[in-house]
C-alpha cells in the first residue's frame, strides 16, 4: 500500500484479523479475543437451547389444546341457555362452514359427582353416543378403558352382575375416576347444583344413576381431571330448567366445529358472524342468529398469552449474556488500540485516513462477534439436534405430561438472535475504533 492510495477492503480486513491472533509479548491479546468470542458464543447457544426447548413446550401444550377442543364452539348468545336443533339445524351450520372437517352438537353441564364417600365437582359433556371419535381429545385413542360407545347402553353394576337393574354409562377422564375412587362397573351419582326444588318437581333432573363403563387420558390435567362423557339425551337432563320439551327441541348447549387449518379459525368467524351483520352473508345471518363463537385461541387466550410473555421475558434475560460479552469486546479492543498504538501511527503514515481506522477496529470487533455466533449457533443447533432425536433427558412423569425434554426449530428466531448480536459486536466496537482513529499519528509512532 503506497502513501495517499485507499486501502482496499481485503486488506483492512486481513490486518484486522492479525490483531486477532497477536502472538509474543502481546499474546495476552490472544487469549481476551478468545474469551471475547466464547462470551458471544455462550450466549448465542444458551438462547438457542432456551428458546428451542420453551417453542417444544408450547407447541406440545398447543397441540393438546387443538387435540383437547374443538376449534370452535357456537353457542346461545345467553350462556345460560342452549338453544334446538329444531331452531337451528346442523345443516345451517355446514351451510355457515363449508370448509368444515367436523361438526358434532354437545352439551356441557357443572355437576357434582359423588362415588360412595368421595365427592368432586365435575364437568359433563353430553355428545353423539354413535360416533367413536369425538372433536374433543376424550374419545379415539384417549380411552384407555372400555369404549366410547358403551354410553348409549345401560350397565349393571360389577358388584351385582345378576341383578336386572341397569343404569346408563358414564366415561370418565383418568384423573377423576381417581379423585372418586371409580372403576369400570362402580356406580356414580351426578348430581346437578343447577337444579332448584321446583325446577326438580317440575321434571328437572337433581341426581340420576351412572355405571362408569370407561376412562379417557387426554393429557390435559384439567380435562382429565374434570370431564365426564354420557350421551346426548343424558347431557340434556342436566341442562338449566330441563323439562321434556328440550328433548323434543332437541336442546343442545352448542355445536363443535372443526377446520383444516385451526390458527385460520378467526377469520372463518369474521366471515361467518361478523360480515352478517352487513347482510354481505345472508346464509350466516339466517342460520346463526341469536349465536355466538367461542374460537380454541380465546379460549386459551390467558395460558397462550403467558406462554408468550415467559419466552420474550427468558430471551430478554438471556440476551444479557450477549451484552456482557459485547462488553467484554469493548475492553479487549481498547487494550489492542493501547497497545497497537505505534501500528496505528504507521498506519496512518502510510496513507490510511481516520475513516480507514475506524473500520479497521469495526471490522476488528465484527470478526470477533462473527467467530462467536458460528461457534454458538453451531454448537446450540448440535445440542438441539441432540435433545430432538434421542430425547435422552427425561422430565419427573407427575409433574409434567411428557416423557422427555421437547425441542422445536426456531429459525426465524435463530436469525433475530445472530443479528442482534451482530449489532451488539458492532456496537461494542464503536467507541475503541473511533478512539484509535482520533489518535495523533507523530506521537504514536515513538511506541514502534
Amino acid at each position: 500500500m503506497t502513501a495517499g492510495r485507499t486501502p482496499s477492503k481485503v486488506y483492512i480486513a486481513w490486518i484486522a484479523w492479525r490483531n486477532l491472533i497477536a502472538r509474543g509479548r502481546r499474546g495476552g491479546l490472544s487469549f481476551m479475543t478468545v474469551v471475547s468470542i466464547f462470551g458471544v458464543a455462550i450466549g448465542v447457544a444458551a438462547l438457542i437451547i432456551v428458546l428451542s426447548v420453551m417453542g417444544g413446550f408450547e407447541q406440545d401444550l398447543r397441540d393438546k389444546m387443538l387435540r383437547g377442543q374443538p376449534n370452535l364452539e357456537v353457542m346461545a348468545t345467553n350462556a345460560q341457555a342452549g338453544f334446538g336443533l329444531k331452531q337451528h339445524p346442523l345443516s345451517a351450520f355446514k351451510h355457515a362452514f363449508p370448509e368444515a372437517s367436523d361438526i358434532e352438537p354437545f352439551t356441557q353441564a357443572d355437576v357434582v359427582l359423588k362415588q360412595r364417600q368421595h365427592l368432586t365437582a365435575g364437568i359433563l359433556f353430553g355428545v353423539d353416543s354413535s360416533r367413536d371419535k369425538h372433536l374433543w381429545g376424550f374419545g379415539g385413542a384417549a380411552v384407555i378403558e372400555g369404549e366410547m360407545r358403551c354410553i348409549a347402553k345401560s350397565h349393571p353394576l360389577s358388584a351385582n352382575w345378576d341383578s336386572n337393574i341397569r343404569h346408563p354409562g358414564i366415561m370418565l377422564g383418568e384423573q377423576l375416576a381417581e379423585q372418586l375412587g371409580a372403576d369400570v362397573g362402580d356406580e356414580i351419582i351426578v348430581l346437578s347444583p343447577q337444579v332448584n326444588v321446583d325446577t326438580a318437581l317440575g321434571g328437572g333432573t337433581v341426581s340420576r344413576s351412572y355405571v362408569v363403563c370407561g376412562k379417557f387420558r387426554t393429557g390435559l390435567f384439567n380435562f382429565d381431571a374434570k370431564w365426564a362423557v354420557l350421551s346426548l339425551a343424558e347431557g340434556r337432563k342436566f341442562l338449566p330448567d330441563y323439562d321434556s320439551s328440550l328433548d323434543t327441541d332437541e336442546y343442545v348447549s352448542g355445536v363443535a366445529v372443526n377446520v383444516p387449518n385451526p390458527l385460520q379459525v378467526q377469520r372463518i368467524v369474521d366471515r361467518a358472524f361478523g360480515a352478517a351483520e352487513q347482510n354481505a352473508y345472508p346464509h350466516a345471518e339466517a342460520g346463526l342468529d341469536g349465536l355466538t363463537p367461542l374460537t380454541w385461541e380465546t379460549a386459551n387466550k390467558s395460558l397462550l398469552f403467558a406462554l408468550k410473555l415467559e419466552k420474550f421475558a427468558m430471551s430478554l434475560i438471556l440476551m444479557l449474556i450477549v451484552i456482557v460479552a459485547a462488553f467484554s469486546i469493548s475492553g479487549t479492543m481498547m487494550m489492542t488500540v493501547f497497545h497497537k498504538r505505534g501500528q496505528v501511527s504507521l498506519l496512518r503514515s502510510l496513507g490510511m485516513n481516520r475513516l480507514d481506522i475506524t473500520k479497521l477496529y469495526l471490522a476488528h470487533g465484527f470478526t470477533i462477534g462473527t467467530l462467536g455466533i458460528v461457534i454458538g449457533l453451531a454448537f446450540g443447533l448440535v445440542i438441539c439436534a441432540l435433545i430432538k432425536s434421542f430425547q435422552f433427558i427425561p422430565l419427573p412423569a407427575g409433574v409434567y405430561h411428557l416423557r422427555s425434554l421437547p425441542c422445536k426449530w426456531l429459525w426465524l428466531d435463530y436469525g433475530i438472535i445472530c443479528v442482534c448480536a451482530w449489532v451488539f459486536s458492532l456496537l461494542a466496537s464503536t467507541y475503541p475504533a473511533l478512539t484509535a482513529s482520533k489518535q495523533d499519528p507523530g506521537q504514536g509512532l515513538r511506541y514502534l
